[in-house]
Parts: structure tokens; sequence; C-alpha cells
């Protein structure tokens, strides 16, 4: 049996990754093209991945949540790519990377489209070499709508997912950051 204490940490864990994939997968693309700030608000983002269930995350963003979540991704971007190129193509941004994860090689192909504003979709292709915890292939697909003003009570970087309560992903970040050796 596990013990009550350990229970949360899985899904504080899969709402961290699912929040910081979404805002990493944009952050990247702010490196090279100068993407609009999202409008602050409450963010709806539905995540499907190949072979799992969707996941859909409520975000509640101002412009610093915003500027941290791009940060972020892109300190991940700096200690783990080797490629990183993005380029506007009309309405549509349009990525590749090559990034490394323990043993594996991720080779990625994204696109992005919409004002960022309102709203954005991207599409995500993704290939391991060697396959990384037995997946060789991914592909994430990102919906994103702003739904207004966050509710009442909440503040910038509060998230929530189904089944779990709310947790603030700058305390989260902020915490691993913490944690880092300088």
């Amino acid at each position: 049996m596990t013990p009550p204490a350990l229970k949360p940490a899985v899904p504080v864990v899969r709402a961290l990754r699912a929040a910081v994939v979404g805002a990493a997968l944009v952050a990247c693309a702010a490196q090279a093209q100068e993407l609009p700030m999202r409008m602050p608000g409450l963010w709806e983002i539905t995540m499907q991945t190949t072979n799992a269930p969707s996941q859909f995350v409520k975000h509640c963003i101002d412009e610093k949540t915003d500027r941290q979540m791009q940060q972020f991704g892109q300190g991940m971007d700096r200690s783990a790519c080797t490629k990183n190129t993005w380029r506007k193509d009309g309405e549509r941004y349009r990525g590749e990377s090559e990034c490394k994860f323990g043993a594996s090689v991720a080779t990625t192909r994204s696109t992005f489209a919409g004002d960022f504003g309102k709203s954005y979709r991207g599409e995500v292709d993704t290939r391991f070499d060697p396959p990384m915890g037995g997946v060789s292939q991914s592909k994430v697909t990102i919906a994103a709508r702003w739904a207004g003003a966050c509710p009442a009570g909440w503040k910038p970087g509060d998230m929530q997912m189904p089944g779990m309560g709310r947790m603030n992903v700058n305390e989260l970040v902020a915490g691993r950051a913490a944690r880092q050796p300088k």
C-alpha cells in the first residue's frame, strides 16, 4: 500500500508536466520569432497525445506568468537542445528541434497557428532514438482558447485539471528553481 503522503505526487507531476509542456512548446517558438503574449485571464488547454487520454487544463495567467513560462521553456531548451529552428510561414510558426533527454534524442517538427491572444492550435510530432520509455514516436495536438477573466479566488499561475485540486505552477517552478544548484 502506498503511504497517503505519496499519492498526490503523481498527479502533481503530471499536471506540472502538462503545463510546462504546453508552455515550453510555445516558449521555444518565442526564441526565434516574437510571438504575441497570451491575453491575461483563464486559458483552457486541451492536449491530445498519441495513445493517451486527453488532458484538459485550466490555467490562469497574467503577463508576468506568461513571460515566466516562456523563460522556463527557453531554459529547458538551452540545456537540452542542439537544434532549434523556427520560422514564420504566413500565419503559422513552424519549428524543428533536436533535444537530448537521458539516452534518447528527440527529433521534433512543430506547427502552431492562431493569434495567441484569444486562441492557438499546435501539432508537435516527435521521434525518439532510441525509444524513450518504450515510445519511439509521439504526436501531441494542442488546442487553447482564452475563456475570460480568471475565476474569483484564482491568482496568476493557478492551474487545474479534472480530478485534481488547484495548484500554482509559478510556485512549483519557483520551488524547482530554488532547489537547483547555482
